[in-house]
């Protein structure tokens, strides 16, 4: 056994001599554009050409220029083994990789670090040499993967949220001033509309989303949620606002909500997509289209549409709903007594 582990050992160690020459570190770069690049538009090709296309150089440029620095540490680390301010560094942005891919949320993730450390203070104590290089060589690339990924995640969520914000022009407004009442009555002057919030739900204000929470079509103006720290933990329904002037008609909505979730099917986060027929009870929607569909993050059927309503000044809000199936029923208990609650005078 001992002697296939120097084996492997020796092998992984003559090939990081021979690719961090300064002549192979140029083409291992060109290698990594070359794989990486398909990866990166196969996993942005549900968004239009232009849109690949930054997300392809802003991903690449960062993977690059993490790349490289990556094969300057190993350099510098092979010539000067142990030294403590390079092993600190990596440690620390390995952390910081493990924490930025949400891997430490979990418990498995916390006890993968913890081993992990464990192993490198033996490894750094008993100083053996190569495996100290292979395992700041680990770091180093898993660190690069976890960071490069996580730069195309977000520019894909800025993308995303930029190709809905604003379609139509609206002029923004500042939609955050709720009045709240005992923690359950929500109102809002500038839209002429409130609600009582359910037991067992929280609201979020516009300014407490993240940019992925608020992509969707119009401007966001709140949202309910089942979690108060995870604001799309279903049932959860996302207000969007539209000034009168905009004159949002039921077919652009549905093909608005349509292309969003087009790609939420193209994203891999959701699968068989289909459409159902609902008849709502409150008389002041004017418009509800509702798809059902399995959620692949959270694995269950479930059910997600929009409803659209419109208030005293004659603005329209755009209701985003996603909830669990209940059977023999058109919405959740929560989602019925949010909708039934709905004001439209203070």
């Amino acid at each position: 056994m001992n002697q296939i582990l120097n084996k492997i050992k020796n092998q992984a160690s003559g090939f990081f001599v021979r690719f961090i020459s300064p002549s192979t570190t140029r083409n291992l770069l060109v290698l990594y554009a070359i794989l990486v690049v398909p990866f990166f538009v196969y996993h942005e090709s549900h968004l239009p050409w232009h849109y690949v296309l930054v997300l392809c150089l802003v991903s690449l440029f960062v993977g690059l220029l993490i790349t490289y620095i990556s094969l300057y540490i190993i350099q510098l680390y092979w010539r000067e083994t142990f030294h403590p301010l390079i092993e600190i560094g990596v440690l620390i942005l390995f952390i910081f990789a493990l924490w930025l891919a949400e891997v430490l949320i979990f418990e498995a993730g916390t006890v993968f670090l913890f081993i992990f450390v464990i192993i490198a203070f033996f490894i750094r104590i008993l100083q053996l040499t190569e495996y100290a290089r292979l395992l700041l060589a680990f770091c180093l690339i898993a660190s690069n993967a976890f960071i490069s990924f996580k730069a195309l995640q977000g520019a894909e969520v800025l993308s995303a949220y930029l190709l809905f914000k604003n379609k139509y022009q609206i002029e923004e407004k500042n939609l955050n001033n709720w009045v709240i009442t005992n923690e359950k009555e929500h109102w809002n002057e500038e839209l002429q509309f409130g609600f009582t919030l359910p037991e067992g739900m929280f609201f979020y204000k516009p300014d407490d989303l993240t940019l992925e929470n608020k992509t969707g079509v119009g401007q966001i103006a709140g949202l309910l949620s089942f979690s108060d720290h995870d604001a799309e933990r279903y049932p959860f329904v996302r207000i969007f606002y539209f000034p009168d002037y905009v004159g949002f008609q039921k077919d652009q909505a549905i093909q608005e909500f349509s292309e969003f979730l087009k790609i939420q099917v193209s994203k891999g986060d959701i699968e068989d997509l289909q459409e159902i027929q609902q008849k709502e009870i409150e008389e002041f929607i004017l418009v509800s289209k509702f798809w059902t569909f399995y959620d692949l993050l959270r694995p269950r059927y479930s059910k997600t549409g929009f409803m659209i309503i419109e208030t005293n000044n004659h603005d329209k809000l755009l209701l985003h709903i996603t909830e669990n199936l209940e059977k023999g029923e058109i919405h959740e208990s929560v989602i019925r007594e949010f909708l039934a609650s709905i004001r439209f005078r203070n």
